[in-house]
């Protein structure tokens, strides 16, 4: 492949003086500008926002990661992958994804006018444009997502040759490739719409809280607050994680950015590295399912059901917290079962300095929530004024300054950070397109409700099934986008909560990416760690099992989701959380000391009667877990009395 990025076999070191390099950070600055303008300025009208959005995408994901050619292959080169030559192929792409966006952008106005009759230059952008996205996201994500996408299309074309049942009326092809571009139900279709407006603008946000230095403050709170007590740095480790993973929205963001400083520290404090990797990956998921982000999933569903933004972070907020009640649960007792301390004081950055020199740049994440919950701003808006906060309190102290250098660093970054969740939207919309087309849909929900005999705990599970297997390759944007359309509505058909079963689906896609086989999460913390990826999905995914119960806990219980009075909301947390800590201990075989395999079905039982949806069970729970707890603590407390007479 002829090389196009610079100088002919240029190394690795220097990338930084191509042409390239300076055509993809004008790109990427271009982008966030753009992003910044329509999000605080001027909007633009949906189609344009997407496009422009989509094209400046496509150009980064084929400026950045080349066509990986056969000579890589046989020198099985170490280079990075966006250090790569780029080829003939990788410049044409750029300048189809330059056409369609010029194109849609002139002709959008006419395009409406001739849906459904299309004449054959449209035709050629939507194949144009449905090839590029493909193209793009098996150079990001990888091929399960397009042999997904594939078997959508093999559906479209061969759907009305398979039994009644799952057939359609059949479709041309010019119908498809329009559809499926063009129509706010495919690539151009809400998710894009999401991922081009509130998405990216949140991302940009946690660029530039990264930049200046707000990112290592969250990792620093953490070992500030719980680094002296007993599992101290697992402990930092679940705030960094959640604190990182809330708001830039990425599983593996956060256990890479914060497990390189935290998993050395665990080990060190005495934490086997499996158990250290572990913990860290059920942190860093934990951020995906706490608002205010959610991983986009947040700006998502109240245009899939309805409602504000902050209803949905409102109903996803104990149900966040729940997950981290198991994690917080898995590291205390481990800390307790190895006798473990915390870090010393002198190793530790101390508090009240801390937020004297940095604790201003939490405001910007103040004026982010105060401008969505109490002056009703739209999450875009707030997230621009957010952004805006950000630069202003950085100029408070030199050490956190946006100079001209870092605000522009921090564009960069931005723009970058978004590639991987528009192209997850953009593919999906291809998918949602397959599925709104066919009915596929529909006759899914049907079949969920039919294998599961009307009963709701084994529609449920199917979900809960289906959710683990679609989230296993992909990314969790992408897979709740997919369940959306195919899964959820089969729960509200059987009488869930629109919101519930939207979160339940979301829920269980996010766990798809610690459970085995294929674990994005576990097998980054296990990297870090130095373990065997499996080993670890194997071990972390054990350790989440009591988080498995927080999603059924809500479908039956709305409370949760903070729905209904303030007493019964009260009294079923309480429960609940009893409920999820008794299963913590099960899984983890220890409380005050070890117990036994008895004991340890008696506290599944508790947790079960406590999470169960009867007041009577929940009481009965309450006495015999209190039983169980005190009984372990006389026995502890008689042996160390013995211990100490001897």
């Amino acid at each position: 492949m002829a090389d196009l990025s610079g100088a002919k076999n240029a190394p690795a070191s220097v990338p930084g003086k191509s042409l390239r390099s300076v055509i993809i950070f004008v790109a990427a600055v271009a982008m966030t500008a753009f992003q910044l303008y329509t999000a605080g300025v001027r909007p633009f009208p949906g189609v344009i926002q997407r496009i422009v959005h989509l094209v400046f995408v496509m150009i980064l994901v084929f400026l950045m990661f080349p066509l990986k050619s056969r000579s890589d292959d046989a020198e099985e080169t170490k280079v990075a992958v966006e250090n790569r030559p780029l080829s003939w192929i990788d410049v044409v792409l750029v300048l189809v994804s330059l056409f369609i966006g010029a194109y849609v952008f002139v002709e959008y106005e006419a395009l409406s006018f001739r849906t459904g009759m299309p004449n054959m230059l449209d035709s050629f952008t939507s194949l144009a444009g449905i090839l590029l996205v493909l193209e793009a996201t098996r150079r990001m994500i990888g091929w399960p997502f397009i042999i997904i996408c594939l078997v959508g299309f093999a559906y479209v074309g061969l759907g009305q040759y398979l039994p009644s049942a799952i057939s359609h009326t059949g479709f041309s092809f010019e119908e498809t490739i329009n559809f499926n571009f063009f129509s706010t139900e495919g690539i151009l279709g809400l998710p894009l719409g999401v991922s081009s407006t509130t998405i990216a603008c949140f991302i940009i946000f946690g660029a530039f809280l990264s930049v200046s230095g707000a990112g290592s403050l969250f990792i620093d709170l953490g070992l500030a607050l719980f680094g002296r007590f007993r599992g101290g740095p697992a402990k930092a480790a679940i705030l960094g994680c959640c604190l990182f993973g809330m708001i830039t929205g990425s599983q593996v963001a956060a256990v890479a950015a914060v497990g390189v400083f935290t998993i050395p520290l665990m080990i060190r404090s005495g934490y086997q590295p499996m158990t250290a990797a572990s913990i860290t990956a059920l942190a860093g998921t934990g951020g995906m399912l706490v608002p205010p982000v959610m991983g986009a999933v947040a700006f998502i569903i109240p245009d899939m059901i309805g409602g504000t933004y902050w209803d949905v972070c409102r109903a996803e907020l104990i149900p966040g917290l729940f997950f981290y009640v198991t994690v917080y649960m898995l590291v205390e007792l481990q800390s307790a079962k190895l006798g473990l301390k915390g870090l010393p004081k002198s190793e530790l950055p101390k508090i009240g300095k801390l937020l004297k020199e940095r604790g201003y740049m939490i405001l910007p994440i103040i004026v982010l929530l105060l401008a969505i919950a109490v002056v009703k701003l739209s999450p875009v808006k707030a997230g621009f004024w957010a952004i805006a906060c950000c630069v202003l309190v950085s100029y408070i102290r030199p050490a956190t300054r946006m100079t001209l250098r870092k605000i522009i660093t921090a564009f960069e970054k931005g723009a970058k950070g978004c590639l991987i969740v528009a192209i997850c939207c953009a593919s999906a919309g291809l998918i949602t397109g397959v599925i709104s087309m066919t009915g596929m849909g529909e006759r899914f929900s049907d079949i969920l409700i039919m294998l599961s005999g009307g009963s709701l705990f084994p529609l449920l599970f199917l979900t809960m099934i289906a959710s683990l297997i679609i989230g296993l390759p992909l990314p969790p944007v992408t897979c709740y986008l997919i369940l959306a359309v195919i899964a959820a509505p089969a729960l509200i058909k059987a009488g869930v909560n629109p919101m519930a079963a939207h979160l339940f689906v979301f829920f269980f896609g996010a766990l798809g990416n610690i459970s085995p086989p294929a674990a994005p999460t576990s097998f980054t913390a296990a990297g870090l760690a130095g373990t065997d990826p499996m080993k670890t999905t194997n071990v972390t995914f054990l350790y989440c099992l009591p988080a498995f119960t927080v999603p059924y806990l809500y479908v039956f219980r709305n409370e949760l989701l903070l729905m209904g009075s303030p007493l019964n909301i009260i009294a079923i947390i309480t429960t609940s959380f009893l409920g999820i800590c008794c299963m913590a201990v099960t899984f983890n075989g220890f409380l005050f000391k070890s117990i036994t395999v008895v004991e340890r079905l008696i506290f599944l039982i508790v947790g079960i009667a406590l999470i169960y949806p009867n007041w009577m069970a929940n009481v009965a729970g309450v006495v015999v877990g209190g039983i169980m707890a005190v009984t372990q603590l006389v026995f502890v407390k008689r042996q160390a009395h013995i211990a100490a007479i001897e």
